[in-house]
């Protein structure tokens, strides 16, 4: 009988390890192949998640079927990991998060689960904030914002499963609108105008509204500008290649960096082709370098910034 060590010897044999590969290769094909049509086939309503830090985080039934099945397949960080990770490293540090777009509200409740000190945040749904005890630290308001305070219409594609589409929008002229979508006529309202009655500090924020971040950017203008928050949006590749959102950024003295799971890369136009990530950092702060792999370093310049203008 062989031991551990002569086991081991034996699986580094050349033609040993060679006949294991030969076996092995096929049934770990097919095993993929049947976890990837498990994790297809297979949906999960409702899942509870624990957290690195000791916390759990629940989404509540039918309130985000989609996003409680890769939650349940792939874990924690099975929900856009990059743009996670990027966001609870300022939830660490945060006073207020702005989550602009929040759909089932997975950001807003992670925000409150990973930062027990945060005040306000500005989200979508309750049943996932109920059923996590937040209803009394996150404040939900049904408002959409943009460029302008008033009415506007909501372009809400149909959907097939229980989910609502997380693709509706204000875009007059986008895909939404050309598919004849259901219609809803919405109140909005200018982030400066909403924050005269709601006073407070913003940072970070995230934007998420298919295709009018800058309509956002540009109605939250006056805010940005004073609080110089840290900004995840996400920018979709578009034929008009998001020429006003680049120029908003640049009036409001911004650099957008490109999130990807190599690190964060400076842009400075968003119409590259970029398939595999759709999401921005948005810094007040320049950091040199072709890849930036620290957003510390992002956090002490912009510390260092705002101790200079004081």
């Amino acid at each position: 009988m062989l031991g551990s060590s002569g086991l081991k010897r034996w699986r580094e044999n050349y033609y040993g390890s060679a006949i294991l590969a030969a076996l092995a290769k096929p049934i770990g094909l097919v095993c993929r192949q049947v976890s990837t049509q498990l994790e297809r086939k297979v949906r999960k309503n409702g899942v509870t998640v624990p957290l690195p830090n000791g916390r759990t985080l629940r989404l509540a039934r039918d309130s985000g079927v989609g996003m409680a099945s890769l939650l349940f397949w792939r874990g924690f960080e099975g929900y856009e990991p990059e743009t996670s990770k990027t966001l609870r490293f300022f939830f660490e540090r945060a006073d207020t998060f702005v989550d602009v777009g929040a759909n089932y509200g997975f950001y807003s409740v992670l925000s409150a689960q990973w930062n027990s000190s945060l005040r306000q945040i500005y989200a979508g749904l309750l049943r996932n904030l109920v059923l996590n005890g937040l209803e009394r630290r996150v404040a939900a308001y049904q408002i959409a914002l943009a460029d302008r305070t008033g009415t506007a219409t909501f372009y809400l594609p149909r959907s097939e499963g229980k989910d609502f589409e997380t693709t509706g929008t204000l875009a007059s002229e986008s895909w939404q609108t050309r598919k004849r979508s259901p219609q809803i006529e919405v109140e909005t309202a200018r982030f400066d105008d909403f924050e005269q009655s709601h006073s407070m500090k913003v940072d970070p924020v995230k934007i998420d509204v298919e295709d009018l971040d800058a309509d956002v950017l540009k109605g939250m203008q006056q805010t940005i500008l004073r609080d110089r928050p840290f900004i995840v949006c996400e920018i979709l590749p578009r034929e008009h290649g998001n020429e006003k959102t680049r120029e908003m950024v640049k009036a409001l003295g911004y650099t957008a960096y490109w999130i990807t799971n190599c690190g964060y890369i400076p842009m400075s136009r968003f119409d590259a082709d970029r398939s595999s990530s759709k999401d921005f950092l948005l810094s007040p702060v320049c950091v040199a370098g072709d890849v930036v792999n620290d957003l510390e370093a992002f956090w002490e310049l912009r510390q260092t910034s705002c101790l200079l203008a004081s």
